[in-house]
């Protein structure tokens, strides 16, 4: 095991603004751990236990999804992450690894928000949960958007856009909010005439259900095709 001290943490980026208290109580429940290239730090969906901190080398972000791995970032020292630790029973949405050979710390959420903000757990998770439930919601679905073709980044947007304006129908599941093409077109990155003829596709196969300009969806047949290969 390697012991890492305030004066080490004192050198990374990021934590240099920190007092010397909060270094050193940082340092003393860090536990620190090197990891080979590839070796993997946590993996998606894996259940989010603790926060870390990248010390020495390079860690790997990354989505796995639709039969391809999708690097999402490369983190450098000093760099704070698997912050969905922070909420109880989360998972990791991404998988983690080792680029090169890397020294990593890691430390309980709880001991992590009272080092750093100078609060409660207890006081700090009520404010958190309500900011991190949406942002975390959005780069999630923009991450699983990567590497899918139009149609499949259309019904996304549809499964997406019915989580969070849905109204339960007898038919399935009615999105309250008007979309127009365009909109449409603009969450997904094509072009309105893509997503009309996409649009006709799904009708025709009973996988949504048009009234005016509000769309009633197949919240199953949607994942189906999310999930089906290319």
């Amino acid at each position: 095991m390697v012991n890492v001290d305030a004066k080490v943490l004192k050198q990374l980026k990021n934590l240099s603004r920190l007092s010397a208290s909060q270094l050193d109580k940082l340092a003393r429940n860090l536990t620190v751990r090197t990891f080979k290239k590839d070796e993997i730090v946590f993996d998606q969906d894996e259940q989010a236990r603790l926060v870390y901190l990248l010390i020495s080398g390079v860690a790997r972000v990354s989505y796995n999804g639709h039969e391809r791995q999708t690097i999402v970032s490369l983190l450098s020292p000093g760099e704070s992450f698997g912050l969905d630790s922070l909420m109880p029973e989360s998972r990791h949405p991404l998988r983690c690894d080792a680029f090169e050979t890397l020294t990593i710390g890691s430390i309980k959420p709880q001991v992590f928000v009272e080092t750093l903000l100078g609060t409660s757990y207890e006081n700090f998770l009520p404010g958190f949960g309500t900011l991190h439930s949406s942002s975390r919601q959005g780069y999630i679905h923009c991450i699983r958007s990567i590497g899918l073709n139009v149609r499949r980044r259309i019904a996304l947007a549809l499964s997406n856009l019915a989580d969070h304006f849905g109204s339960a129908d007898s038919r399935g599941t009615l999105i309250t909010l008007t979309i127009s093409h365009e909109t449409l077109a603009s969450i997904v990155g094509a072009s309105c005439q893509q997503v009309t003829e996409y649009l006709n596709e799904f009708d025709r196969e009973k996988i949504i259900l048009r009234e005016g300009r509000r769309i009633i969806v197949n919240a199953k047949s949607l994942r189906e095709i999310i999930e089906s290969r290319p």
